[in-house]
């Protein structure tokens, strides 16, 4: 089976179609017999079988509640009616009286209890489904960081002990999550995982694909400060490509995430990337096989990359600080 297909599916919000790939797999060993196991008996069984981090009865209802949402949005339900369902949930858990009906208020109320309760939350959307992160522990470390156009100081968080990590480490049962994010105060990592998955600080994992990554996120905050998450996110891949050695450990990576679906910033991002990658080095605005890529050098990637940030740049720049994005 090849993982990398699997889990694009899942980091597409699809879960039904990576359900649909395992099971049509001949002859499964017994590690992915019992993927398909774990798949089925938390998505399509019908009862679902969750996991907490807390023996607290209000954090465990609260977790659920999110579990429920995630199950029916990453199966197909109604992302509307799942919302829905998720406002009347935690709404009869943040307060005895009244009955928010905003999600954006419900996860502000949140925020404040679970900190009465020692945890960090943060809310909102991981594009396009909500999802908090929720964590115990917060050490903070500064980095100076090389980008195309500058030098940025940054400071670091690193989380760790968390409870629930989003919908993409839900989706995956934690073999993919969300490294980290970018907000206006510094860079927030995520320092908990698999040891297999885990990042040493002179990696080019965590140096490029995540500080640069991110730290490039905070430029553009200030820059472009309406820039939307699919532009966002197509600059900060173009920065790893500038700065990566070994450009097929990334180009597999976003040939995989792929997809033209503007509602998903990450695949959306990597979709265009590599449709004006493939012209520039194949000169077809198509998405050429990992094969083909592998032939192709680092320095030219680097060279191609380095040109459409540029000329990136440049269009945004024309169109001033106040631009939403051109991709």
């Amino acid at each position: 089976m090849d993982e990398s297909k699997f889990y694009a599916h899942c980091l597409q919000g699809d879960v039904t179609a990576a359900y649909e790939y395992l099971r049509s797999i001949p002859d499964k060993n017994k590690k992915y017999q019992e993927l398909e196991s774990k798949y089925y008996h938390r998505f399509f069984g019908g009862k679902p079988i969750y996991r907490y981090k807390s023996d607290n009865p209000w954090i465990r209802k609260v977790l659920l509640a999110y579990y429920q949402y995630f199950t029916s949005v990453l199966t197909g339900k109604n992302v509307k009616d799942a919302e829905t369902q998720l406002v009347q949930s935690l709404g009869a858990l943040t307060s005895d009286q009244v009955i928010f009906d905003n999600l954006d208020v419900i996860e502000e109320k949140l925020e404040i209890l679970f900190a009465e309760k020692g945890y960090r939350f943060l809310g909102g959307v991981t594009s396009p489904f909500r999802g908090p992160y929720i964590w115990k522990t917060t050490k903070k470390m500064d980095f100076i960081v090389e980008l195309p156009h500058e030098i940025q100081e940054v400071t670091v968080y690193f989380l760790s002990d968390f409870i629930m990590q989003s919908w993409i480490h839900f989706a995956t049962f934690g073999e993919k999550f969300a490294g980290g994010w970018a907000k206006t105060d510094g860079l927030y990592y995520v320092d908990e995982g698999p040891k297999r998955k885990r990042a040493r600080l002179d990696s080019s994992e965590f140096q490029v694909s995540y500080l640069k990554h991110e730290a490039q996120h905070l430029s553009d905050y200030s820059r472009f400060p309406h820039l939307q998450p699919k532009d966002l996110e197509y600059r900060a891949k173009l920065v790893e490509l500038i700065y990566e050695p070994n450009s097929i450990r990334l180009l597999k990576k976003f040939f995989y995430e792929a997809k033209n679906d503007p509602n998903f910033p990450h695949p959306y991002s990597s979709f265009v990337l590599m449709t004006r990658l493939s012209k520039l080095a194949f000169g077809i605005e198509e998405i050429q096989s990992l094969e083909k890529w592998k032939l192709v050098e680092p320095a030219q990637v680097q060279g191609w990359a380095w040109n459409l940030y540029v000329e990136h740049t440049e269009q945004l720049e024309e169109c001033g600080e106040g631009t939403k994005g051109i991709i």
